[in-house]
């Protein structure tokens, strides 16, 4: 299963012909005169035009077996299982939006004390997890990355546990200072799996199937817990993971669902055996979500969206087959996603330029030429496509008409670029928890439904009896 993204003929007639068509409003003398055409599909020619006539390219191989590179990435793409998964080309980060900037939050309602004492100096924020900086969606765990100013005097915070969002500065401000703390929060939308289903020739729905990992169920236990809460429900059966930590940095100490607890769907957890005093009790688990949608597909074939999962660009394909699934992975940290396969084209572009006034034709030549290299050439290097050259070919005529001798003035304006391929391969790891225990794990004929009916995919359950791992004996090894 791979996954292919080419800027070849069809991309980049329709990208140069959206360029052109641009081009040609640019100029008030051409915007409601000229237009640009996909090699004649006309029946009535008109006066005046520009038209994407040849385009033709060639291979050119960087390596011998196209290798690129291994991505790192929050996101993903597979196919559901016995589904065909045309609806998407492939998935990217929208590093742009990847993180958000809260400026100057106001946390003085926090404050307490009085005037001249205050007695609080831990501060809650409105958005979490705190991130280190711009792009960047690793847990903020240092004073320098958050921007506290108290009474308009900047001070260095204490420690800050970006998780929770959580400020602590070193001394409380009085009752009546204003604080305000700017940082850099999460936007990618949360970890899990998203099952996009074709539902109609113009509507897709998205299924959340949501990963929780390491979530903190009871900061400090007494031993005395019979139950616990975790914070949402709809869980699926056989993937919670209970553990406790006595420190940050302590080993895990796992607990066995059935022998130490029970778990229901709505996220109720009941102790069998007595929790240790004073440990962390943390949980991973999955949980279905409510359905997203439905959403319209884009008016034009291969448009990008960003705008349906936060920090996720959607790169659509033009074939809708109703009952169709991809799914679209996302990751809490930037993991081995897919192999890169690439590979450059070199291109060549034939455009004609056809007026009926020879006095028109150098000039709206001229004005094509001008804006597409001075305006767009570098917009468009920033696309992967590069235009190298851009020539006026030379002038010609055709005949118009036969009876009164009226004719056409060409001019034929040459392009050459080189534009870049990619294959992609994905890597559909996804680690919830490492044990010293290892099971085999087969499919079984039960489905993960959501609430609506909609089959999201198979569900595995153990194997009766534990992974053997077969050390090699020793000896020499005979050969015949």
């Amino acid at each position: 299963m791979d996954y292919f993204e080419s800027k070849l003929l069809q991309n980049i007639k329709r990208r140069l012909f959206d360029e052109l068509t641009d081009t040609l409003q640019q100029n008030s003398g051409y915007r409601d005169k000229v237009k640009a055409y996909h090699k004649f599909p006309y029946k009535e020619r008109p006066m005046m035009g520009v038209v994407i006539k040849n385009v033709s390219a060639s291979r050119q191989r960087l390596s011998s077996d196209d290798y690129a590179t291994t991505m790192l990435s929050h996101v993903a793409l597979a196919n559901a299982e016995t589904k065909e998964g045309r609806i998407l080309k492939w998935v990217w980060e929208d590093e742009v939006h990847l993180t958000g900037y809260q400026k100057n939050e106001d946390v003085s309602s926090q404050l307490s004390g009085d005037t001249s004492f205050g007695t609080n100096r831990v501060f809650r924020l409105s958005r979490k997890s705190i991130v280190a900086g711009p792009f960047n969606t690793k847990i903020a765990d240092n004073f320098a990355q958050v921007d506290v100013t108290v009474n308009g005097n900047r001070v260095f915070p204490e420690f800050i546990d970006g998780k929770k969002g959580i400020v602590i500065l070193e001394q409380a401000p009085a009752l009546g200072s204003t604080v305000l703390i700017s940082y850099y929060y999460n936007n990618l939308t949360p970890p899990g799996r998203y099952y996009m289903e074709v539902v109609s020739k113009t509507q897709y729905v998205i299924d959340p199937l949501y990963v929780v990992k390491d979530e903190e169920v009871i900061i400090k236990t007494t031993g005395t817990e019979t139950t616990a809460q975790l914070e949402n429900h709809d869980l699926l059966p056989g993937f919670d993971v209970l553990y406790t930590k006595r420190y940050a940095y302590s080993n895990k100490t796992f607990l066995a669902n059935g022998v130490d607890y029970t778990v229901n769907a709505t996220g109720l957890i009941t102790f069998i055996n007595h929790l240790p005093v004073g440990v962390t009790l943390y949980a991973n688990y999955r949980w279905i979500g409510q359905e997203l949608g439905p959403f319209d597909f884009p008016t034009e074939d291969y448009q990008y969206v960003n705008n349906v999962l936060p920090g996720v660009v959607l790169a659509f394909s033009s074939e809708k087959i109703i009952g169709d699934k991809n799914i679209i992975i996302v990751y809490p940290t930037r993991e081995v996603s897919s192999k890169v396969y690439s590979g450059h084209w070199n291109m060549s572009v034939e455009i004609d330029v056809f007026v009926r006034d020879t006095q028109q034709l150098p000039e709206l030549t001229d004005h094509i030429i001008n804006d597409m290299w001075s305006r767009k050439r570098l917009a468009l290097i920033n696309e992967g496509i590069t235009m190298e050259s851009i020539d006026s070919a030379g002038e010609s005529e055709e005949v118009y008409d036969e009876n009164t001798g009226d004719m056409y003035y060409h001019n034929s304006v040459p392009m050459t670029l080189i534009t870049e391929w990619k294959r992609f391969v994905p890597y559909l790891t996804e680690i919830m928890d490492f044990t010293m225990d290892i099971n085999l794990r087969q499919p079984t004929k039960e489905y993960v439904v959501t609430k609506d009916g909609r089959i999201l995919e198979t569900k595995l359950v153990p194997y009766n009896k534990p992974y053997e791992v077969k050390y090699p004996e020793p000896g020499y090894v005979g050969y015949s």
